[in-house]
């Protein structure tokens, strides 16, 4: 055949344009797709790349059943492709859990190509992200516990073994498939939303007092073999959870707990232990929120025991986010409390009262020598009104700076500083609140004696810091 010769297909000629079109050129179909694997696309642009008309799109999307979906509503409709998520597909419906227990939907999360989500509350508009939504995010496996679910976990759910190798598809993974206890009041995916009703109709044995130094002593031996009870709520000591039944009401705790005490790590995080409960007293008796703790002593440990604010009752919950997550959501700093509370001041989404709390918090924990002052030890509360937020009680509160390293109790020197102009309007309360919480340390016969005399030193120290001029609030 030379090359004038028309195309001849069973014996009849054929336009070479046509079947050029026809058989090497994309069909609209396969245009749109392979558009929309690229990411979300308004009507208008995809209109644009594929040189259609509105009719003819409208024609082309309506023939595509459930391959591409419509995001948002009238002139703000989008449309892009699902993602299945390693074989659970690409919607995760999201239920709320009331405070007693009960569950309603909260909204749907749509995984999308290009790693794109499609947030639709129930009620409310949608919205496009890049990653998943900030509330999601913090409720993946963190700290200790979360080392240790994903540990457990990875064989039966498919996910890597080391926490820190997980990425997105990953997190939604095991929140959809064993997420029924996370932080705060959401559950995602219906499989999880299955488990926590079947964990309320089973009703675990709870905790009773007089087995109570017996079954945390279990707790702990479990929880140091890599199976910790209850969520997997972060923070880097080791814990476990733990349900308390106390007469008629029953008690959500997380509860650290020290090394063997016979060895000077041991006996030095149970001294740490207890100041936390000390400071979290000091706080509390300024009319400041902070968790309600309680210490436990057995021949072995010591067990710090915190009430979880985001549980109720038995089945009740309540909501919960990190400052780390709402502050990367709306601000990406990261940088330090008080500036923290300054941004959410100004911006309308924490009350002034609770921003000066804040500050305070950060000037207590500086003169206690609490190095630990990073932004996942912050929570806040998700209001229905204006603020948008409300500061939880405050955790973890602690002189961090005499925490052992790897097994050895190394001498530490605690330099207070002088006072932070950020910090101005709180920093007498502060100090005043320090001089007592190192006081009331240093006199504590629970606490070994070399660590009281710590406390003792430190205490002259913050006295020390309120001789001379002073840093006066505006």
């Amino acid at each position: 055949m030379d090359r004038e010769s028309p195309v001849i297909l069973l014996g009849r000629p054929l336009n070479p344009f046509r079947y050029l079109f026809r058989n090497v050129m994309p069909r609209p179909v396969e245009q749109l797709l392979a558009l929309l694997r690229t990411g979300v696309k308004t009507a208008k642009e995809l209109q644009q790349a594929l040189g259609v008309s509105q009719p003819t799109l409208s024609r082309l999307l309506a023939g595509m059943g459930g391959q591409v979906v419509a995001l948002g509503r009238a002139r703000q409709t989008r449309y892009g492709l699902p993602r299945d998520v390693r074989g659970a597909g690409g919607e995760f419906p999201v239920y709320r859990i009331s405070p007693t227990g009960d569950a309603e939907p909260a909204g749907t999360l749509l995984a999308l190509q290009r790693g794109e989500y499609w947030w639709q509350p129930a009620a409310g508009s949608g919205e496009l992200l890049r990653h998943l939504p900030w509330f999601i995010q913090d409720l993946r496996p963190d700290g200790f516990m979360g080392r240790a679910f994903a540990h457990l976990q990875s064989r039966e759910l498919n996910l890597p073994a080391r926490l820190s190798d997980w990425n997105e598809e990953h997190v939604l993974m095991a929140l959809s498939r064993k997420g029924e206890d996370g932080m705060g009041n959401l559950i995602l995916g219906e499989l999880s939303l299955q488990r926590y009703f079947q964990s309320a109709r089973e009703q675990p044995a709870p905790v009773l007092p007089p087995e109570l130094p017996a079954r945390y002593e279990a707790f702990a031996r479990a929880a140091l073999a890599g199976d910790p009870p209850g969520s997997s709520a972060g923070g880097e000591q080791p814990k476990f959870a733990a349900l308390l039944a106390e007469g008629e009401e029953f008690r959500h705790v997380l509860v650290k707990f020290s090394p063997t005490t016979d060895t000077p790590s041991g006996r030095r995080w149970a001294d740490l232990l207890i100041c936390e409960q000390l400071a979290l007293e000091e706080l509390r008796s300024q009319g400041l929120r902070a968790a309600s703790t309680r210490i436990h002593v057995t021949e072995t440990r010591t067990f710090l025991e915190v009430t979880r604010f985001d549980r109720q009752g038995r089945f009740g919950r309540l909501p919960l986010v990190s400052l780390a997550a709402v502050d990367n959501e709306f601000f990406g700093h990261l940088d330090n409390w008080p500036a923290a509370a300054g941004r959410l001041e100004k911006s309308g989404m924490l009350s002034a009262e609770d921003a000066d709390a804040l500050r305070l918090f950060s000037a207590f924990s500086t003169l206690i020598a609490n190095t630990d002052q990073h932004f996942g030890n912050i929570s806040l509360v998700e209001t229905d009104s204006k603020p948008r937020f409300s500061l939880a009680p405050a955790y973890d509160v602690l002189p961090m700076l005499y925490r052992p390293h790897q097994g050895e109790v190394p001498a530490r020197a605690f330099a207070p500083g002088l006072p932070d102009a950020a910090v101005a309007g709180q920093w007498e309360s502060a100090r005043q609140a320090a001089l007592r919480f190192w006081a009331t340390a240093a006199a504590d016969a629970r606490i070994s004696p070399d660590f009281r005399e710590i406390c003792s030193c430190n205490q002259g120290m913050i006295q020390e810091l309120g001789n001379g001029p002073r840093l006066l609030g505006g």
